[in-house]
C-alpha cells in the first residue's frame, strides 16, 4: 500500500496511529492588553496537500485515494469505523441485524444535507440503487453484490430496481436485505460508494454533478467551499452537520502539489501543517526525532494488459511465465530500502499483512511467500526462456514494453529503478510513460497500456477487498485476463457462511492469481512524515480516509 521494524509490532501500533507534537512551531498570539475586549478567535485552519487532482467526487463513481479522503469529510453514509476498528454510528443513530445475518434495519438520526432539507431513508435508497444502474456505469458496482439481487440488477439479469434488497420502509427507516450473510458489511457502509445522494438534485445537476464545489451537495462534517482545479480545495465546516460541536477545525486547505520536494519546500515555508517525506529527506527527520511511520494501507504492483496495446506485445504480456520472469527480476528489498527510503515492506505475497483472518491476522493464519524478497536472476531467465519457448521466438524478438506511472518525481525515480531491474536481469526495454493521475486511471480503464505500476488500499478489513478486483467482469479489472476457475473461487467465498471454508478459498485464490494471474506484487507502503507542533488528533488510516482529519485540533 518494508521495513526493519518488527511487523507485528507497527501492525498493532498502526491500527491506532495518532499524532502527537513535533516540527515547527507556529509564533504565540500576543497577550491582550488589560482592559482590552479579547480579539475574535481565529478560525482553525488546516493547511495539507495531496498529489493530484481528484478524478471525481460523485459519491457513486469515485475510486480514488484522494476522492476517499475528501469523501469521509464532505459526505457521511451510515455508520462510520473509528480507528480502532470499532463501528460507530454515522446517519444512523442505531440499527439491528436478524438473527439469520441478512436483513439490516438502520434507523436514521435528524440531519440535513447542506442546504436544509433531511437526509431522509430514500436518499440512501437511491444512492444504492445508482450504484448499480448499469447506466451509472460504477466501477465499485460490486460492492453493492452483497445486497440480495444487487448483482442480478447490475449485470441485467433482472430489470426492475424494487427487486433489489433496499427499501425505506419511511423518511427514518431503510431495510437492506443481504444475499448471504456477511460480517463485514456493516463496516462497508462507511465506504463513499455507499453514500447517500439525493435524486432530485442529481437529476438537476445531470451530468455536472458533483464536478464543481457548488455542484454538490454535503451531509458531513465539511463542506467544500472551493475547487481550484489542478490547484486547491478549500473546505470548511458545515454549520448543518449534526454533530459539528466536536468538529474543532473550522477551515482545511488543500494544496495539490505533484512534487514532493515542492511539497517539503512548502512545510519548511510554515505553508503546511504536515507532510510526507521524500526519500532522500527521511533519515534527516529521522536523526533529529522528528520522522513518524504509519502504514496507508496501500500495496503497488506490476498490473499487466494481458492483451497488451497492440497484438504483438500480447503475445508477451499475456503469457504467464512472461510475468513471473519479471516477478523474479526485480529486488523488492532493493526497492524500497534505496528508492523509497521509508520502510515499506518487500511484498512476497498479494494480500496485505494487516487484514483480519478468522480469529488472527489473515497473514498468522496463512503465512506465505511466494516471491522473494531479492531479485533471483537465474529463475527470471528460467521463466522467459520458457514464454520465448511457448511464444515461438527469441530474446531479439522481445518488443519495448511501454510502462505507465504517474507523473509525480517519486514515480519517475521508482520507474528509472525498475527499468534498470529489467534490463539487467532479462535484457527487455521498459519505455517510461508519465502522465497525470487522472489519465493514467483513464488509459487503465481503456486498456490502453501494457505494464502499468498500479496500487490498491483496502475499502474494508478482510482480504476480499483485494482479491475480487479480478474476478471475470469486475469493475476493477481491466487487464483481459478473465480467468473462470479464479472466479469460481471469489463466488464461493462470497456465498457461503462458513468462515473458515470462505478463508481457506480465499487462500486457494491469493496463491492461484499469483501463480496465474496479471499482477505481480512490488511493496506494501509505508510512509514517513513530519507535522507542526500544536497539531493533535489527526489519525492516519490503512483503511478507507488516509488522513482523518474529524477529530483533529491545531493550536499556532
Amino acid at each position: 500500500m518494508k521495513r526493519s521494524l518488527s511487523l507485528v509490532l507497527v501492525m498493532l501500533l498502526v491500527l491506532s496511529l495518532v499524532l502527537t507534537a513535533c516540527g515547527p512551531k507556529a509564533p504565540a498570539e500576543e497577550p491582550a492588553t488589560p482592559g482590552e475586549e479579547p480579539a475574535a478567535q481565529e478560525p482553525k485552519v488546516l493547511r495539507f496537500s495531496i498529489g493530484a487532482e481528484p478524478p471525481a467526487l460523485d459519491q457513486q463513481i469515485a475510486t480514488d485515494t484522494y476522492a476517499i479522503m475528501l469523501g469521509h469529510h464532505l459526505y457521511e453514509g451510515l455508520v462510520r469505523v473509528a480507528d480502532n476498528g470499532q463501528v460507530t454510528p454515522g446517519m444512523a443513530e442505531s440499527w439491528e441485524i436478524s438473527e439469520d445475518g441478512l436483513t439490516y434495519t438502520f434507523h436514521l438520526r435528524d440531519a440535513v444535507w447542506s442546504d436544509g432539507k433531511p437526509v431522509t431513508a430514500h436518499d440512501f435508497e437511491y444512492g444504492l440503487k445508482r450504484l448499480l444502474d448499469p447506466a451509472t456505469a460504477s466501477e465499485y458496482a460490486f460492492q453493492g453484490y452483497y445486497i440480495k439481487n444487487g448483482e442480478a440488477y447490475n449485470t441485467g439479469k433482472i430489470s426492475d430496481p424494487s427487486q433489489i434488497g433496499v427499501k425505506a420502509l419511511d423518511d427514518k427507516t431503510l431495510e437492506i436485505t443481504l444475499e448471504v450473510p456477511t460480517g463485514y458489511f456493516l463496516a462497508l457502509t462507511n465506504f463513499i460508494s455507499l453514500f447517500p445522494v439525493r435524486q432530485d438534485f442529481v437529476e438537476a445537476q445531470g451530468t455536472a454533478y458533483a464536478s464543481e464545489a457548488d455542484k454538490i451537495l454535503y451531509n458531513g462534517p465539511y463542506v467544500m467551499t472551493e475547487w481550484r482545479h489542478e490547484d486547491g480545495l478549500v473546505l470548511e465546516k458545515n454549520p448543518n452537520y449534526w454533530n459539528k460541536d466536536a468538529i474543532k477545525i473550522d477551515r482545511v486547505e488543500i494544496a495539490i502539489v505533484t512534487d514532493s520536494n515542492t511539497a517539503m519546500s512548502m512545510y519548511e515555508a510554515g505553508d503546511l501543517d504536515f507532510v510526507n517525506l521524500p526519500p532522500a529527506r527521511v533519515q534527516e527527520f529521522v536523526d533529529n526525532g522528528q520522522a513518524k511511520f504509519y502504514y496507508d494501507g496501500a500495496e503497488f504492483y506490476f498490473q499487466f494488459n494481458v492483451k497488451g496495446r497492440n497484438p504483438e506485445i500480447g503475445k508477451f504480456v499475456g503469457n504467464a511465465n512472461f510475468r513471473k520472469a519479471f516477478a523474479y527480476a526485480i529486488d523488492r528489498q532493493n526497492f524500497v530500502d534505496a528508492v523509497l527510503k521509508n520502510g515499506s515492506d518487500a511484498a512476497t505475497r498479494y494480500v496485505l499483512p494487516l487484514l483480519a483472518g478468522v480469529n488472527d491476522l489473515f497473514a498468522k493464519e496463512y503465512p506465505l511467500e511466494f516471491y522473494p524478497k531479492n531479485a533471483d536472476p537465474a529463475k527470471a531467465k528460467e521463466y522467459l526462456d520458457k514464454a520465448l519457448a511457448e511464444i515461438g521466438t527469441t530474446i531479439d524478438k522481445v518488443p519495448a514494453i511501454e510502462y505507465l506511472t504517474d507523473d509525480s518525481d517519486t514515480a519517475r525515480t521508482s520507474a528509472e529503478a525498475i527499468q534498470d531491474m529489467i534490463a539487467k536481469n532479462l535484457g527487455i526495454k521498459l519505455e517510461i510513460k508519465q502522465v497525470p493521475f487522472k489519465q493514467r486511471l483513464e488509459l487503465m480503464n481503456k486498456g490502453e497500456y501494457d505494464l502499468v505500476f498500479a496500487g490498491w488500499g483496502p475499502d474494508y478489513d478482510d482480504p476480499m477487498t483485494y482479491l475480487d478486483l479480478w474476478v471475470i467482469g469486475g469493475g476493477h479489472n481491466n487487464t483481459g485476463w478473465e480467468d473462470q476457475t479464479y472466479t469460481d473461487m471469489i463466488n464461493f467465498c462470497k456465498t457461503t457462511a462458513d468462515v473458515k471454508a470462505r478463508a481457506d478459498k480465499m487462500f486457494e485464490a491469493e496463491k492461484y492469481l499469483l501463480e496465474n494471474g496479471p499482477i505481480v506484487p512490488v511493496y506494501f507502503r509505508r510512509r514517513a512524515w513530519v507535522h507542526v507542533d500544536g497539531l493533535t488528533g489527526l489519525v492516519k488510516n490503512f483503511i478507507g480516509a488516509e488522513n482523518d482529519f474529524m477529530n483533529a485540533d491545531i493550536t499556532r
